[in-house]
């Protein structure tokens, strides 16, 4: 654990001496322990509540993260601003992450076929970002564990997953193969508007350009870029897409299988 001085309200520059001590640390796998058991509680509370109840649960959340993006975009923003005299861009909300928030609201607050969409992407693609999110806890490579930079990134992908799992065990969704179809499609509509804004601005978004982050495959995309193949990257980020989206596919079929014991 990191021992160095700061305030929980310290900007990542501004904290002295950090270098992601506090990654890989028994805080971060304790964060996840306690984690599980408090999705487990909360989702055997809530396993009986109502499509009405549940959805009201959505908007909630939904608003909630909204708001707590905002604030959260503001905070940092103020730092970047009085210290390199600029917004920061990376603070966008296009990354895979960020859909949590359009789809929260199309779900909670429209009907008809859309909502369909934006539901099954929740019940998919939320609970794999989440997952990859709360096992790696990327922000602790730039703020310690006790801080909000920390508490944001663990608060977010928390409630990720939690809705997810929410709308599966409480049947608000049909555990059918066609959510996996449904909420690739709402993660592809949202991806040809990022994959465009990548590859004029020279961003990362949904690590479509340069694969950022992921094992291998980010040399791959490296490789590829050099051989001037560099569209082919966004192609073989949505197929690792969609190959999460199957794979997250056991989480529902397995509740369902506990369900009908």
């Amino acid at each position: 654990m990191f021992n160095g001085e700061y305030h929980f309200f310290d900007y990542k520059y501004n904290i002295v001496g950090y270098s992601g001590q506090d990654f890989g640390t028994i805080a971060q796998y304790l964060y996840l322990a306690v984690s599980i058991c408090l999705l487990i509680t909360l989702l055997i509370i809530l396993r009986k509540k109502s499509r009405e109840e549940v959805l009201k649960i959505i908007r909630i959340i939904s608003v909630f993260l909204v708001v707590f993006y905002i604030g959260k975009v503001t905070w940092e923003s103020v730092y970047d601003i009085t210290l390199q005299g600029s917004f920061n861009t990376g603070l966008l909300p296009f990354d895979a992450c960020s859909i949590i928030m359009l789809a929260g609201l199309i779900t909670g607050f429209s009907k008809g076929k859309i909502s369909k969409y934006s539901t099954s992407w929740i019940a998919t693609g939320s609970i794999v970002g989440g997952i990859a999110n709360m096992l790696f806890l990327n922000a602790l490579k730039y703020y310690p564990f006790f801080t909000f930079g920390a508490l944001y990134s663990m608060i977010w992908h928390f409630l990720m997953v939690f809705v997810g799992l929410l709308v599966i065990v409480t049947n608000y969704v049909d555990i059918k193969y066609d959510i996996v179809i449904k909420g690739f499609i709402f993660h592809l509509v949202f991806s040809l508007f990022v994959i465009p804004i990548d590859f004029i601005f020279d961003f990362d978004f949904m690590m479509y350009k340069y694969l950022g982050g992921i094992p291998i495959f980010e040399d791959i995309a490296t490789n590829l870029t050099s051989k001037g193949l560099q569209f082919i990257n966004p192609v073989l980020m949505l197929l690792l897409y969609f190959i999460s989206f199957n794979i997250v596919m056991i989480i529902p079929l397995v509740i369902k299988k506990i369900r009908n014991r």
